[in-house]
């Protein structure tokens, strides 16, 4: 109704808004935008009410007009008060008070479903709603409700909902309490499958943690009467469980890992696979007294760093402590052929419920049962939140979400600043959720790093065995045919063997041509950052007038991109005295050097040794190894807190058989077994694709020489280098 009112002979009329009947089925559509958030939102109103147990019962769903779908839960239900003025209200504030006056319910739990929306998420299901609900000590009511009298074209005020107060129950009897929920009259756009069904059963066990153990476990359950066969073959998480090899539980707060443990235990028949348990951070013992642990591999990567800004730190100060577990597979095929019985399973489990999902509740105590609950659709098929699977594009040896199980734990009190979307489906991406996601990234990444490990020593010791270069391999088995068979007609024995012996040498070119690239590609970063750095030098002096500098500027841009031009060009060998290429490459990254406060000790200044090498292949080794340097000087300064000052050693010396530089640093030294980290894709840096140090070994051995990590008893080396890493790279004489 308005209300008219004249001032100065204008009309001014008050009216309020008014409602179609049809918006609410609309909105039920927008804000619910699948059956299986509509039955995960049914679920949360059963975990609201304190429900220890809730059903989901179906029957004869493929029928629209005779199925039935029932949910029923025993909790503490409602009564005609809140029916009336919380039910019946949409966005009702009655679980947004008691979230934001952190207001339990008397088994520790804080709501959950917030907005006052979810029931509208039935209308996804069914057209026809029967609600019986009981309330301790109170009467039982009765609610019916059909959605298509609100699409007839009336006013939501016009339409009236039948409230019935029962004075003698007739469903919840004998002092029972609780919620019914039953559904009818099927929305004709859903069609359900044994893959429908299946999906939706995913989603309702999946609302509980699987790592949390509680003494009151809120556990749904679905079943379908008539379909039993929906219900053959389900694999679930017990089953599968014991099939992991690799596990971890990590805490973070604020811009740290806290608390780091990681297991492998490969499967007993690898008995020459060895088991690791890594431990970081502060521990109960047996006696529940505490320990603190130390590991060095972790203690270098502890402070979280966002991927493309690695300088600065990921700050969850906000977010309270997060937790992270989860459960590691391979499922590689001579890891799986004989030890795991129904492989079929294993795939299938880890296709359906891969992947990192996230909960939100409370710690479970003695006093407080409540526990973690499901945020809906992190770890969903097809939902890569966190970029695993793209990120396994870039590098291949990262773990992807088909082979990770795994749980980050958010406490709901302390997470209130992570808002979930008004469709249910996740968190708004803020700047909030961007560091929360970020730090757990950061996390897999260090995971990563022994997964990648251990995942290449299992293969080494029971692996498949490469053998010889595999075309190299073929070409010879086809060159033993041809001679083996073509006897009688020499011009055509001879004609073949001249275009395999082509194809040899060709394919030789492209291999070389490839180890060239590969390790100017790993330079081509560094040296573009010092000729940035140059270009930034001449436009603050250009822009300021002082041309003192110019000239000499100039001079080093162009010798520093001709010592790069270098690389590209021929790589012929010539001998050449090795403090020149030392020199040079020292020259390519002076710029980083400086700005990280690195000394350079140089021992082969009055060096006339020479090597016959390619030069830009070698200055892109060493380089490639100072930047290496550089990386772990930095987390022994800053993380392990072991050095006060950063230094580079750089030294040629002859051997009986060789000549050699060495390259040395005060740092960390090597933090995973010098004979791993030669090997593709293995390093002890996260989200690096471990190629540097193996395309290294590769180049020296294409000059018939060697990459050794020797020990620092092995050559006369100042003391303060014999905590860090030396590297030896060895020329033929």
């Amino acid at each position: 109704m308005s209300n008219l009112q004249k001032t100065n002979g204008d009309k001014v009329i008050k009216q309020p808004f008014k409602a179609r009947a049809r918006l609410l089925p609309q909105l039920g559509d927008m804000l619910i935008k699948s059956e299986d958030v509509a039955f995960l939102e049914l679920i949360k109103n059963s975990y609201d009410a304190d429900a220890e147990n809730v059903t989901v019962l179906m029957e004869k769903v493929t029928n629209p007009d005779e199925g039935t779908i029932i949910i029923e839960d025993d909790g503490f239900g409602m009564d005609l008060e809140i029916i009336q003025n919380v039910w019946l209200e949409l966005a009702s504030n009655f679980k947004t008070e008691k979230v934001k006056n952190s207001e339990l319910t008397p088994k520790g739990r804080l709501p959950i479903g917030e907005k006052g929306i979810g029931r509208l998420g039935v209308h996804k299901l069914a057209n026809k709603i029967e609600l019986i609900t009981k309330k301790e000590n109170k009467n039982e009511v009765h609610v019916n409700i059909d959605w298509r009298e609100f699409d007839r074209g009336n006013y939501l005020e016009d339409i009236q909902v039948q409230i019935i107060e029962k004075e003698f129950p007739e469903y919840f009897k004998d002092d029972k309490k609780g919620t019914y929920i039953g559904l009818s009259d099927f929305n004709k756009k859903t069609k359900w499958t044994r893959g429908k069904f299946r999906e939706i059963q995913r989603v309702i066990t999946s609302f509980t943690s699987p790592f949390e153990e509680t003494s009151e476990s809120f556990k749904p359950i679905i079943d379908i009467d008539d379909q039993p066969e929906w219900l053959e073959d389900i694999v679930t998480w017990e089953d599968i469980k014991d099939l992991a090899i690799m596990s971890f539980d990590i805490e973070i707060q604020g811009e740290e890992i806290k608390k780091f443990q990681y297991d492998y235990h490969p499967y007993s028949v690898f008995e020459k696979a060895k088991p690791r348990n890594v431990k970081h951070g502060l521990f109960k013992t047996d006696s529940g007294e505490e320990q603190r642990f130390q590991d060095d591999l972790v203690a270098a990567n502890k402070t979280m760093l966002e991927e493309t800004k690695k300088s600065e730190p990921i700050d969850i100060s906000g977010l309270g402590v997060i937790k992270f577990k989860g459960f590691i597979f391979n499922l590689e095929a001579f890891v799986i052929k004989d030890t795991v019985t129904d492989k079929k399973g294993l795939k299938k489990y880890l296709k359906e419920n891969s992947g990192i999902k996230v909960y939100r509740g409370t710690e479970p105590t003695d006093e407080n049962k409540a526990g973690y609950v499901r945020v809906y659709n992190y770890g969903e098929p097809g939902n890569d939140w966190l970029g695993l699977n793209l990120k396994r594009v870039n590098f291949p040896s990262s773990i992807s979400n088909n082979l990770i199980i795994g749980g980050v734990f958010l406490d709901r009190e302390a997470t209130k600043e992570l808002k979930e979307k008004t469709d249910r489906q996740g968190f708004i991406e803020d700047d909030n959720y961007l560091r929360f996601r970020d730090s757990i990234n950061h996390c897999v990444s260090v995971i990563d790093i022994f997964r990648r490990s251990d995942v290449k020593a299992l293969r080494d010791l029971y692996g498949p065995k490469g053998g010889e270069e595999p075309v190299v391999s073929s070409i010879n088995k086809l060159r033993s045919l041809v001679n083996e068979k073509i006897v009688g007609d020499k011009p055509l024995n001879v004609a073949i063997n001249n275009y395999l012996n082509d194809i040899e040498s060709s394919y030789s070119t492209i291999q070389n041509n490839l180890l060239k690239s590969a390790g100017a590609g790993l330079s081509l970063g560094i040296v573009l950052h010092e000729v940035e750095k140059i270009i930034q030098e001449l436009l603050h002096i250009i822009k300021n007038d002082k041309t003192s500098n110019v000239s000499e500027l100039i001079k080093r841009l162009s010798k520093l991109v001709k010592g790069y031009a270098e690389i590209f060009k021929s790589s012929a060998r010539t001998d050449i005295e090795l403090y020149k290429v030392i020199d040079d490459a020292l020259f390519s990254v002076e710029f980083r050097l400086k700005a990280h406060e690195i000394e350079v000790v140089k021992e082969y200044k009055n060096s006339i040794l020479k090597a016959n090498l390619a030069k830009g292949l070698i200055e892109g080794v060493i380089i490639n190894l100072i930047d290496n340097s550089i990386y772990w000087l930095n987390v022994a300064r800053v993380e392990h807190k072991s050095i006060t000052d950063k230094k580079l050693y750089f030294n040629v010396i002859e051997s009986e058989k060789f000549i050699n530089i060495l390259v040395a640093d005060n740092g960390t030294g090597f933090l995973l077994n010098t004979e791993e980290i030669i090997q593709p894709f293995v390093t002890a840096k996260k989200s690096s694709m471990g190629l540097g140090l193996h395309i290294a070994h590769e180049i020296l051995l294409s000059h018939k020489g060697k990459i050794s990590f020797p020990d620092f008893g092995d050559y006369e080396i100042p003391s303060e280098f014999k905590q860090g890493a030396l590297v030896c790279l060895s020329f033929p004489k």
